[in-house]
This record gives structure tokens, sequence and C-alpha cells, in this order.
């Protein structure tokens, strides 16, 4: 993403690499300083303060990292900006020299055109509160952002203050949440972050993966760090993510009230390249979002079926034994589909996913794929099932999910998973291919009468074939089987897809009988073709 488009992110601003936001920078020039004498002072922290005075004054806030000796190291500041809702950025590398505060060569990102300035100055006095021995102030000014829409001809005024913020010590616990900002602009940004730091969501059109750690306190810290080292790495259509394959680091830290209830966050990023590129997201808790994980591993594996039905967006979902999953839901004349494998944090109930693939079924061929979706929940064995995922077909939006068992498909069957317990015919009027009907036999192969097959007719005129198996020897009690070399021929628009692998499970109705046959399958070729198939019959 070009620097300029940024104006169009506004809450979306300015961040900084914070490189191990602990770590770095801890040999800084001070050389031009000159000679000064007192008590040594450390920087390290979160800082909130004004910038310039009377009707030109703005707030600040933002993060001094204490370096690798606590004398200061990579710094952010986001400054509200004059005539918007967004943040200006102001970002270097800082060093404290007993009490004098310089960084040479900062950047400034201007949100209100877009544009970037380099080699401002920032030159301030740090100091302790009378008596005490914490860097409490930094006062100081930076130099002219020329040629951006903040430039003023001199210098500005700043004023530092340490912040309450830092008296919430970063853990995981902590920051585990839902947050999410926007802009007048467009830049709205959804972000969670699981209970092992995992993040994913979507920031102005982009999809956002990454990680959030706690930071270790620097050297001569007064205080437990506050804040999370941040890493977001973007992807996403060029047109809607300009800044498609690139990566982000800085630095978050949460924000609360009087009350000491959390209520946001705080992200300060930049890119990690050479182009210039920055984030300031200030963001609110989304509500709900900030229940405790279990402290005892749980297990996603089972079917599952939305929570609260309304007959039209209904989701799905089968979770294998090995955390491969597959969502599907009605749209229109067929089924969208989500279908990857989860990554589940060991002893608790947090279960995630990056490597997710979306099938829009209602999309032009060359758009019905999108690639790395996201997701983030929370699980109890066979109880709930809870999350978010970045939707492509809602412009990548977080779309939350919440699941129980789907006792349609029981997971422990009451009859012994062997394939002949599904002989016979199940016809569906839809399949996830935009209304073409499609109807499977399961039966004994002609060929081989040890193994069983599938094979089928589509009212377009496709034939299906392909292999149905026990889902493995370890699992004998599921109500799980394996599809594997399915695929159509004939002289129709399903002829050709890549062959495709999965699984089926039975439909039971209230008497334990077999009475349908859902399956979920997909198939990638070498070609980078993609082909997937949803199919619920009646038998």
């Amino acid at each position: 993403m070009k620097a300029l488009t940024l104006k169009h992110w506004a809450s979306a601003l300015s961040l900084l690499a914070l490189v191990g936001c602990g770590g770095g920078g801890g040999s800084g020039d001070t050389s031009n300083v000159g000679a000064v004498t007192g008590t040594q002072q450390y920087p390290d922290g979160i800082w909130e303060g004004t910038t310039g005075t009377g009707a030109a004054q703005r707030t600040v806030v933002g993060y001094i990292s204490g370096g690798t000796d606590g004398k200061g190291g990579d710094f952010y500041l986001a400054k509200g900006a004059a005539g918007t809702s967004g943040y200006d950025g102001l970002f270097g590398l800082m060093r404290v020299n007993i009490s004098t505060a310089l960084a040479t060569n900062v950047t400034y990102f201007s949100v209100q055109d877009g544009k970037f300035a380099t080699g401002l100055t920032f030159s301030g006095t740090a100091s302790t509160s009378t008596g005490g021995t914490r860097t409490d102030t930094i006062s100081g000014n930076y130099s002219n952002p020329a040629n951006t829409a903040a430039a003023t001809g001199a210098v500005t005024s700043i004023k530092l203050g340490y912040s309450k913020l830092n008296n919430f010590p970063a853990k995981y616990s902590l920051i585990q949440g839902s947050y999410t900002g926007g802009s007048l602009f467009g830049g709205s940004w959804v972000l969670t972050i699981d209970a092992v730091g995992a993040i994913s969501g979507t920031v102005s059109g982009c999809t956002v993966t990454g990680t959030a750690v706690p930071v270790t306190p620097a050297a001569n810290s007064s205080a437990t760090s506050a804040a999370y080292s941040v890493v977001l790495n973007l992807s996403g259509g060029t047109t809607t993510c300009g800044a498609t394959g690139t990566t982000q680091s800085g630095v978050a830290f949460l924000k609360f009230d009087t009350l000491n209830n959390k209520t946001g966050i705080w992200v300060l990023t930049k890119n990690t390249g050479t182009t210039l590129n920055t984030f300031v997201l200030d963001g609110v808790l989304v509500a709900g979002s900030s229940s405790s994980p279990a402290t005892t591993q749980q297990v996603a594996a089972g079917f599952w079926k939305s929570a609260t039905s309304d007959g039209v967006t209904d989701l799905y979902a089968m979770v294998l034994p090995d955390n491969s999953y597959f969502f599907y839901k009605r749209v229109g004349g067929g089924y969208d589909a989500l279908y990857g494998n989860l990554i589940v944090a060991s002893g608790t109930s947090i279960v995630s996913s990056t490597d997710g693939v979306y099938f829009a079924n209602q999309n032009l061929a060359a758009t019905q794929y999108t690639d790395s979706v996201a997701i983030s929940a929370d699980v109890r064995t066979q109880t709930t099932f809870k999350g978010t995922y970045t939707d492509p077909s809602a412009a990548s939006a977080q779309t939350p999910f919440s699941l129980v068992p789907d006792t349609g498909n029981l997971y422990v069957s009451p009859i012994l998973p062997t394939v002949t317990a599904l002989y016979g015919t199940y016809t569906s009027s839809t399949i996830g291919f935009g209304g073409v009907g499609l109807t499977i036999k399961v039966a004994a192969s002609t060929v081989d009468g040890t193994k069983s097959v599938l094979t089928g007719t589509t009212t377009t005129g496709c034939t299906l074939t392909g292999n149905i198996s026990p889902y493995s020897s370890t699992n004998t009690t599921l109500n799980l089987y394996r599809v594997d070399t399915l695929a159509f021929a004939g002289t129709c628009a399903l002829a050709g897809q890549p062959v495709q692998s999965g699984a089926a499970s039975a439909i039971f109705d209230g008497a334990n009988n077999v009475v349908g046959l859902r399956m979920g399958v997909a198939g990638y070729s070498a070609g980078g073709t993609r082909a997937n198939l949803v199919f619920i019959g009646s038998k």
C-alpha cells in the first residue's frame, strides 16, 4: 500500500516497529546532547499528554520502549489530528541521557493527507515527581513535519505524563477479547485476540493474522510492563488490501475505566519493510468478548449446528478427531462452505485457524474461493462452540457463530459405523453448486465386494463416483466415514473438477433409524483449481 492511501484509514493510523518491544534500540547516538548532570531517567512505559497550545492543542498517547538498558528505545506517539477523528503518528528511536530525551530521524505521519515527513527531531527533558524515583514527565518539542497537512512552520511543544495504564500488567488472560474501531472514511476494523495471544481479524479490507505477546520489562524499569509486542500479517485481494503480503510490528496496550474495567485497546504498528506504512488502532471492547477460557483441555470434534435456528442462515459444522473442520450454510440455491484445520491450545478451550478456505457459491467462478480465512473460537466438549471467522461474503467482516451439538448427526452412533449401515439411495434437491440436484447410491463395489463405493447422477447429466469407508479403526463407534476419490464426469459443468475427499455421516430419526446422509468434501489440483461438495440427502 502506498502511503497516500492511508488517508482513508483515519482510525487505522500509524504504528511503530518496536522490534521485540523491549529490546533493540539500545545503542542510540546521544553524542550531540552535551554534558548533563543529575539522576538517570528511564522512560520505559505508556505515556499520555498533549501537544501544542490553545486551539491547536491535541491529545497524545503512546509507548516508549526502555531498550536493552532502560534508557530508551523505539517509541510511538499517536496524536489527535485536526479536522478528523483519526490520529497522526510520531515514531522513531528515543534515548535518554541523564534527563535529556533526544530522538533524531523521527518519522511523522499525517492522517489528513496520508503523507509522511522524515528526519524530524524530538528533544525534551525527563524528570521525576517531587520525592519520587520513577520518571513521571517528559516535556519538550518536535520539529515541523514539512510538506504534510500537519505542517506548522515551527516546532511544536509536547508534554507527556506517565500513564495510569501502566498499572495493569500485560497478561494473556487480560488482553483476550474482541475489539473494534472505525472511521469516517470506511476504515473499520475488528481484531480478536485469544487466550494464547493469536490475533485474527480485518483492518480496512485486509485480513489480519498475528500474535500479541506480553513485553518483558526493560532493565531498570520501575513497574511490570503493561504492553504487548504485536505482529500483524496482512493479506487479501489487491483491490481491497493494498498492503497485502506485508507485515507490521509494534505494540498494544489496554484501556480501562475509573472502576478498572477493561474498555478497549490501542494498537500501534509500523511496516517491517522499507515502505512507509503504519496503523494507529483505537478500539473498544466488543460486548461479551472477554469470557475466560476453560482451564482444562476441551475437544471440538463432533457435529454442530446453530444454537438459535432461523431456518435461513443456520450454520452447521463437522470437526473430525484430527481437528480438520468443514462448516457449511445455505445461501441461495446452494451452500457456502468453510474448511481447514484447527489449532488447539493445549490445556485450554481455545481453538483457532488461519488456513481456512471459504467457498461462496453465488459468486462468479473466478471469485468463489478465498484462502487464509481465520477462525478464533472457544469450545466446550459436546456443549458449545463459539467464535468468529473472517467472512469473505461480508467484506471480510468478523462474523460470529454460536453452535451446539447437532443431535441429528450423533457423533457417537447408535449403530456400528460399518459402511453397510449406510447402504441405500439418497437424494438432494440441491448441492453446493447453485441448485443442481444429486442422487447418490451407497453400495458394495461390484469389483471388490469387500469395499463400498459411491455412485450417482446429477440433474444436469453428471455422473459421480467415489469410495467410502469407516473413518478409522481407532474410531469405530463414531458416526463418521471417510470419502475418497470422489469425481464428476460427463457433459456437464461439474465434470473435470479436482478429485475430492472428506467425510460423511448418517442422519438419524428419533428412533435412531438412518434416514439421510451428509457429506462434506473438497479437492485441490496441482494447478491450483479448487472444488467442494456439500450433500445433504434423504433416504
